[in-house]
């Protein structure tokens, strides 16, 4: 058979070109199609076994150097980075938890929405990739949060263990008193550490990490807490000291779940409680791949077939903050940790090439300002001796995309993009923040699965998140940005307001009636319960998430299998999770295609959404956002679903699908009102003796210039006083 040179050369042509797509597809794009398969690799210094991993290999020489007895075992997990974040995020609001934080640290979702016993709040992205990257703790005062805790002979000593515990007051003692059921006082004759080891050794465990885990669980101090005191009401007698089983809102309910499964399990004295927990520890998570502190923490090994949800606590720092505390112990014991400890470090795939930094130190933003100097340059660099790009005049509006923290060279400098997508610093100063500019309002669904950056093009710019095919988001720019580092970039918006730059072409429009050019379509969920979202189809298939009455998901497949009595259909959330819902049975049907695609934007008499939140003037009620967008959900601080009064700062909306935070100018503490207890906290925030979340600063910002200053506070005074108003 002979074939023409002309046929040859086209087919040539076509194959360089697919090389070509596929190369630059896997530089700018992840797909999680394209994850290794899970294994592990001993580290010699040296080797080039994580030359893929960028930061790695210099910061495990360095404790190589210094620890010549120490190894590592890299974990390569094969999962996607920004797959990982998702999946401890957005796929699962609360899975990590961060106390007593605000601002960058906080999901900017549920912002101020108390979990747990009041003072926790949901993580942000950003803090838990910084935990999460394990480049932030390959240093010597976090490096055991990655030990290996299954049980080595001759490796433990009952000094060991008392080093852990020595300020725990209430574990010390050559016999151990307790209360039985019935109240009376009993005694057990040998202590915790002997308790505690003989618990190790038989779970097949350390026990300094079982020791470690009780000290974390109870406390340091006088006495336990209430789950370990075998006195609390209804409950006497009964004693848990890993706190297994201790979740839910409020003191209370944590208490008595966690009693509840003591009494279950017969945990009738310490000693059975301590050994049914390390005995739960082993089953649940060491025998099961969960073998470091990390690992129980982050659920990113699927030894045991799944990922994500089997994690030990909600803590997001956990795992830091206690190796800290172990590596002090060891140090008492061997003050040059000379022993031979082994360390399992995961590594991912699409890792970002530096570390992720901590919240609060770099800003990144995707926003508008204007220029209210007179001029204001822009320089190449963070320096005023820099080459200079361009200058703005008064009035110009510019793209921002990260606010500074810190004066570098004698100034605070902001990134900015200038029309032709180059990058470059202005001092932050001599401007305002302005809503964004946009020109449309377009529904829209990932065909491919690319990175959502702060700003236009691949050079310059952040990874913000990465969007998974059928993920729905909102296009509100559009050929503005062209030709930027070879692409096109759009404006985008997702579903928990989440705002960046994409490449075009991998976006595709959705029509009226809700459906796509390549089959896919928007439908809404009717089912008055919402519905279950499922790994696999079938109602005992893994659950993955859950959707609430009114909540838009993109449907995938149609009729993609039977299984109980229910039609499945393959969908994804907007938060770019994919799985199966049951479509209906036979009586009625669960979800229902939209007839034409609904706007979310909600706009009003002194009310507007910019963005991801919802800007409103002082007097706004809750009954006026809601005439405006009827069916939509509004929530208070607590989470507590609201239907009337004054709307405040820190609320939710969410409205066709979309998810906004509420910004009421003036107020700051969430109230709903303007009052003199708001100007006070501003006071006390510019004066260095209060802190404000990043939602309650843009309240603050009533004036607009994208601070919070003196001006704002005699603008809310003059406000309260009647001298003054305070407009959008």
């Amino acid at each position: 058979m002979i074939i023409s040179t002309k046929l040859i050369k086209c087919v040539s042509i076509l194959l360089i070109m697919i090389i070509t797509i596929i190369l630059i597809s896997n530089i700018l794009f992840i797909n999680e199609s394209q994850a290794k398969t899970q294994n592990t690799k001993d580290y010699q210094k040296g080797s080039n076994i994580l030359d893929d991993y960028p930061g790695y290999s210099t910061l495990l020489d360095n404790l190589l150097k210094e620890h010549p007895n120490w190894t590592f075992t890299i974990l390569y997990t094969g999962l996607d980075w920004n797959t990982v974040i998702k999946n401890e995020t957005t796929a699962s609001h609360g899975r990590n938890l961060v106390q007593n934080k605000s601002g960058e640290w906080v999901c900017s979702v549920c912002g101020d929405k108390p979990y747990d016993n009041g003072s926790w709040r949901c993580a942000s992205a950003s803090t838990v990739s910084y935990y999460m990257d394990s480049r932030n703790s390959l240093y010597e005062d976090y490096i055991f949060q990655f030990e290996n805790l299954k049980w080595v002979d001759g490796k433990y000593t009952l000094d060991g263990i008392n080093q852990i515990i020595s300020d725990c007051k209430y574990l010390q003692g050559s016999k151990i008193t307790y209360t039985d059921t019935k109240g009376k006082t009993q005694t057990l004759n040998k202590s915790y550490a002997q308790v505690i080891m003989d618990a190790a050794k038989e779970a097949g465990i350390s026990p300094y990490h079982l020791a470690s885990r009780i000290r974390q669980e109870q406390g340091p101090g006088t006495n336990a807490s209430a789950t370990a005191t075998g006195k609390y009401s209804g409950y006497n007698g009964y004693y848990n000291f890993l706190n297994v089983n201790a979740s839910g809102n409020g003191s209370s309910t944590i208490i008595k779940n966690a009693l509840e499964y003591a009494k279950k399990q017969g945990w009738t004295n310490p000693e059975k409680s301590i050994k049914g927990g390390a005995k739960f520890l082993a089953q649940e998570y060491i025998q099961y791949g969960q073998n470091t502190l990390y690992l129980q923490k982050f659920d990113v090994d699927d030894s045991d077939g799944d990922l994500y949800w089997h994690q030990y606590q909600q803590n997001v720092s956990a795992a830091k903050t206690e190796s800290m505390d172990i590596m002090q112990t060891y140090k008492e014991i061997d003050s040059k940790l000379d022993m031979s400890f082994n360390f399992v470090i995961p590594v991912f795939e699409n890792m970002p090439d530096a570390k992720c930094p901590m919240p609060g130190t770099q800003s990144i933003v995707t926003q508008n300002i204007e220029i209210t100097n007179s001029s204001v340059v822009v320089y190449k660099s963070k320096s005023t001796t820099s080459s200079k790009l361009t200058t703005l005049k008064k009035g110009e509006k510019i793209l921002r995309i990260e606010i500074g923290s810190e004066k570098e060279n004698g100034y605070i400098w902001d990134k900015v993009v200038l029309s032709d997508g180059s990058k470059g610093y202005i001092i932050s100063s001599g401007f305002k923040v302005i809503d964004d500019i946009t020109n449309c309002e377009i529904t829209a669904i990932a065909i491919e699965p690319g990175n959502v950056r702060n700003g236009p093009g691949t050079s310059g710019t952040i990874t913000l998140t990465t969007l998974t095919v059928g993920q729905r988001v909102t296009i509100i720019q559009k050929d503005v940005y062209k030709n930027i580092d070879g692409y096109d970039w759009s404006r985008i918006i997702l579903a928990d307001g989440t705002q960046g730059f994409i490449v075009a072409r991998y976006l595709e429009e959705v029509k009226n009636d809700g459906s796509t050019e390549t089959g896919e379509d928007i439908v809404k969920v009717v089912c008055n319960g919402g519905l279950t979202i499922r790994e696999k189809p079938g109602t005992s298939s893994k659950i993955l998430g859950y959707a609430d009455k009114g909540d838009y998901l993109t449907r995938i497949e149609q009729n993609s299998s039977t299984a109980n009595g229910y039609t499945w259909d393959k969908i994804v959330t907007d938060s770019g999770i994919t799985g199966y819902v049951a479509r209906g049975d036979d009586d009625e049907n669960y979800i229902e295609p939209i007839k034409e695609t609904e706007s979310s934007s909600i706009s009003g008499d002194g009310f507007k959404t910019t963005g991801s939140k919802l800007m409103c003037e002082p007097d706004v009620t809750v009954q006026e956002v809601l005439k405006k967008a009827s069916g939509a959900t509004i929530k208070n601080t607590s989470g507590k679903t609201v239907t009337s009064g004054n709307i405040g700062t820190g609320y939710t909306i969410k409205y066709n699908g979309t998810s906004y935070t509420v910004v009421k100018l003036g107020d700051v503490d969430g109230s709903g009102k303007v009052t003199a207890g708001d100007y006070v906290k501003i006071k006390n925030y510019i004066m260095d003796k209060g802190s404000l979340n990043s939602t309650a600063k843009q309240g603050a910002d009533v004036n607009s210039d994208g601070k919070v200053t003196a001006g704002d506070y005699v603008q809310i005074k003059n406000h309260i006083m009647g001298k003054g108003k305070i407009t959008l």
